[in-house]
């Protein structure tokens, strides 16, 4: 059953998409990358722009086909069942528990960076916990107010981040000083770091959550991914020649500024500030949208009663606002856990990295059960891909294959022989 409420046009569409893929990644990745394969960096990002387009293309056809808030869990019950679609729901509840902190904490500290050069902050003190949490407050209410209204919002400030990065590579390039550096060719570093490139990518799941909430999804939702992934591969791209050039990388901590550093090179101190808030902005914006996406999964299992029903009540703005006060909950206790017990953040993200390649395998092979004709076999290579990059994981999957085989052996005691397609 499709989850109506306010439509969405394609420019909010790609507004939302652009500014979930480049979240917090754009502001490392590219720098993490070109650490580990220096120049040849700009193959892995060539190989992962090709690797990326059949898992694309899989999740736009579904999404066109099963419009469902349900997303990815909704293609796989609609392929294999009831049990199938509860674990991978699961699977995304983890995701946002262990990914939206990793998210919410990159935001604070770009933003208690700006505080601090404005003087509105003390140096040395470290406020970005309670930051975090007023951030997700914010999240909540503007959310509250619609999907549509926070679309608005959330493409203008889309506008902003593409047009500041964008400035700042260009205006980096046009120095014809600036050389590429050379960089010894092996295979083995070129794959890890399109490993780590995957990263930009996980997003793309969390725009199927609202698929339905297109004017028109069959035309509208495939050209909003197709159209969003180009803007965002040029971003990266551009950002990622730029680095490399300038050698704004290295270690850990030239990486977290890298961006920050690209910027204030072109625009001055000025810059610095302007960066700092653009990347709040954007880490904003990805909360925000696998926040939403987080409720239309509640809402949708909620109709068909996998969980309480009240998840499926909406407010007069068309939300379902149990679901997505739920996910901030989430998002709050995961974040005071973390803090209490000092986990790095390089833990979160390795795990709800294995959590996102396991959901993309999902719905590939999903995509083989259901997709027609070519898109069958696209669907193939996307499982295939997904497969390579969980094995490419090495250590960092075992935590994604200890709570798949947990909520696999539950879900077989409670469903011991009703493995049925339950479409309502």
């Amino acid at each position: 059953m499709a989850l109506h409420t306010h439509k969405l046009s394609v420019l909010q569409g790609v507004g939302l998409l652009v500014s979930a893929l480049l979240g917090s990644g754009v502001f490392i990745i590219p720098a993490i990358a070109a650490q580990v394969a220096g120049s040849w960096s700009l193959l892995a990002w060539t190989l992962m722009g090709v690797l990326i387009v059949p898992i694309v293309f899989t999740f736009a056809q579904l999404g066109k086909i099963y419009p469902h808030a349900g997303g990815t869990a909704y293609y796989v019950q609609q392929a294999f069942g009831e049990r199938s679609g509860r674990l991978v729901s699961w699977l995304f509840i983890w995701v946002v528990a262990l990914g939206s902190p990793v998210i919410a904490m990159t935001a604070a500290n770009f933003l208690q960076n700006a505080l601090i050069e404005w003087q509105l902050l003390a140096m040395g003190a470290d406020h970005r916990l309670f930051i975090a949490i007023t951030m997700l407050l914010l999240v909540l209410i503007i959310n509250l107010l619609g999907l549509k209204t926070a679309a608005v919002i959330q493409s203008a400030l889309s506008a902003l981040i593409v047009g500041t990065l964008l400035f700042a590579s260009i205006d980096t390039q046009l120095d014809p000083s600036l050389v590429l550096p050379i960089t010894e060719f092996h295979f083995d570093k070129v794959a890890l770091a399109a490993t780590f490139i995957l990263w930009c990518f996980l997003g793309i799941e969390a725009i199927t959550h609202i698929a339905d909430d297109f004017e028109q999804p069959q035309r509208d939702f495939p050209l909003t991914i197709f159209i969003g992934i180009t803007i965002t591969l040029v971003v990266y791209g551009l950002i990622s020649l730029s680095l490399l050039k300038t050698g704004f990388y290295g270690d850990q901590e030239r990486n977290l500024n890298s961006v920050v550093h690209l910027v204030e090179s072109s625009l001055g101190r000025k810059g610095y500030v302007l960066v700092n808030l653009v990347g709040f902005c954007t880490c904003f914006i990805s909360v925000s949208l696998y926040f939403v996406g987080f409720s239309r999964l509640l809402q949708s299992m909620g109709n068909q009663q996998q969980i309480h029903l009240n998840f499926t009540r909406l407010n007069q703005h068309h939300v379902a606002y149990l679901g997505l006060s739920f996910a901030v909950m989430l998002c709050f206790v995961m974040l005071l856990i973390s803090n209490f017990i000092d986990l790095p953040i390089d833990n979160l993200i390795a795990y709800a990295n294995g959590l996102f390649i396991l959901i993309y395998l999902a719905a590939g092979i999903a995509g083989i059960q259901l997709l027609p004709g070519k898109g069958r076999w696209i669907a193939v290579i996307a499982s295939a891909t997904c497969l390579l990059l969980f094995l490419s994981l090495g250590k960092e999957m075992l935590f994604a294959l200890l709570l798949i085989t947990i909520l696999g052996g539950y879900y077989a005691v409670i469903y011991p022989s009703n493995n049925r397609i339950k479409t309502s």
